[in-house]
């Protein structure tokens, strides 16, 4: 069975919600972090 996890962040101004996807949910919940921190990244201009 393949696993979707949603994650939603916020960063006080705005908000997004990123998915990771795996057989594994440790491996889809961690994509999906990632991506979440690196698109709040480079919301403020930052490099991830």
């Amino acid at each position: 069975a393949v696993t979707r996890v949603l994650v939603e962040t916020s960063d006080g101004n705005g908000e997004w919600s990123t998915i990771g996807v795996h057989e594994n949910v440790i491996a889809a919940s961690a994509m999906a972090l990632d991506d979440a921190v690196t698109y709040g990244l480079l919301r403020q201009g930052r490099k991830p």
